[in-house]
């Protein structure tokens, strides 16, 4: 089993949650769970937030997998000054990670960082910490006995089936136009462009993403596309005449709204 502790690593309830982890786990007595820390910023606005401690755990997974993070997560618990580089390089050495702090100092971790955040946010996990298996969640962590409760439940469900990594993208930008950040669900898809970018459902979602954040010459490039190759896409039909309103082409626009709703009733 794959447990996330999605967590803000200076929240104090972060420290309670790992200990009564820790037991829950122990009194389990299962050596079958692997425990993976993610970020998680409840606000994304404040200044304060421990980003850079919250790298330095993304740093540890890429580079030694959750034991090494596990470590880190440790000392991470167990410093007063989050915020400082020299500490954070400290921390690193102690968890037996001593290129830790190099690491931040150039930077790295940061899109992988970035990517989590969004990914989180997705998710709906918003309440730090948040511990996830699979798609169920527990928020706050508020005993050993409800964790054991929550770990159990988990176990003996029937496995969601694993996606593709590819898929799981997708499917969490195209969450993120739902909820509101077009934005973000632009770099989610950054990958999936560079390397699927003629996929009809990774163009649909980018063109809606185009849209959200008013990048209208895009969304009408992409849309253009996809119905050059497919004209019968009344979801792009749609999508384009409503583009062409925003960029003042009424006419054209209603051409295009009139066919989509000959294709598809409900967009009438």
């Amino acid at each position: 089993m794959r447990i996330e502790i999605w967590a803000d690593i200076a929240n104090p309830w972060t420290h309670v949650a790992a200990e009564r982890l820790r037991v829950a786990l122990a009194a389990r007595q299962s050596s079958a769970v692997e425990a993976v820390w993610r970020p998680l910023i409840a606000d994304p606005t404040d200044p304060e937030a421990p980003r850079e401690a919250l790298r330095l755990l993304v740093l540890a997974e890429e580079h030694g997998g959750h034991a090494l993070q596990g470590r880190v997560v440790h000392e991470l618990l167990a410093s007063h000054d989050l915020r400082d580089a020299a500490e954070l390089a400290a921390v690193a050495v102690r968890a037996g990670f001593p290129e830790g702090g190099r690491l931040l100092a150039s930077g790295a971790g940061r899109e992988r960082l970035r990517d989590l955040l969004l990914i989180g946010k997705a998710r709906g996990i918003g309440v730090s910490p948040t511990l996830a298996v699979g798609d169920r969640q527990l928020e706050f962590a508020l005993s050993a006995a409800a964790i054991t409760e929550f770990l159990d439940s988990c176990a003996s469900a029937a496995p969601a089936r694993a996606l593709p990594e590819e898929v799981e993208r997708l499917r969490w930008a195209d969450t993120l136009v739902g909820v509101g950040d077009p934005l973000g669900a632009l770099v989610l898809l950054e990958p999936l462009l560079a390397e699927h970018g003629q996929d009809p459902n990774i163009r649909r979602v980018a063109a809606a993403a185009y849209f959200g954040s008013a990048q209208l010459g895009r969304a009408r490039a992409v849309l253009e596309e996809m119905l050059a190759e497919h004209p019968d896409d009344s979801y792009a039909r749609v999508m384009l005449g409503k583009t062409l309103k925003r960029l003042g082409r009424g006419a054209e626009a209603e051409t295009h709204l009139r066919m989509a709703a000959a294709m598809t009733p409900e967009y009438a």
